[in-house]
């Protein structure tokens, strides 16, 4: 395991813990997708997936700064723990478990679960397709607080 892939993604973590949407140099690309629940998020905007300016705003670093920036909105005490990094047998393949914990917009209601995430590297180290799987029932929950004001 490369300790500057780990560095990185503490550094993406610390980050979104203290609401900065910075991000480490090269750690995504323009073209990096974010996939949720095995839905790339361009197909959950509402619009044509392939439309330009969807693209634009799903992937690579606007994808994750919007992603980001609308979790910190439906949970604005947001906070994320990492679990241990773990690659398989294939060296473009990191897997880990991130505790998020906050209080839902709206309701105040505690939240507390784990999203099992998976980052595909291409070639040139950077960060190729980032998934997360998180509980439905949860992700329900969070996509209602987002709509609250």
């Amino acid at each position: 395991m490369e300790t500057a892939l780990v560095a990185a993604i503490d550094r993406v973590i610390a980050y979104f813990n203290a609401r900065r949407l910075d991000l480490p140099d090269g750690f995504f690309d323009r073209r990096t997708q974010f996939v949720i629940n095995g839905a790339p998020f361009e197909t959950l905007l509402g619009q044509s997936p392939n439309d330009a300016l969807i693209l634009m705003l799903a992937r690579g670093p606007a994808g994750f700064r919007f992603t980001a920036k609308a979790l910190q909105h439906a949970i604005p005490d947001a906070t994320i723990e990492r679990g241990e990094v773990i690659t398989d047998e294939d060296p473009f393949t990191v897997s880990t478990r991130l505790w998020l914990s906050g209080n839902l917009r709206g309701t105040g209601e505690a939240v507390n679960t784990v999203a099992s995430v998976t980052l595909r590297l291409a070639a040139a180290g950077h960060v190729e397709v980032a998934e997360a799987v998180l509980d439905e029932p949860t992700l329900e929950k969070i996509r209602q607080a987002r709509l609250k004001p």
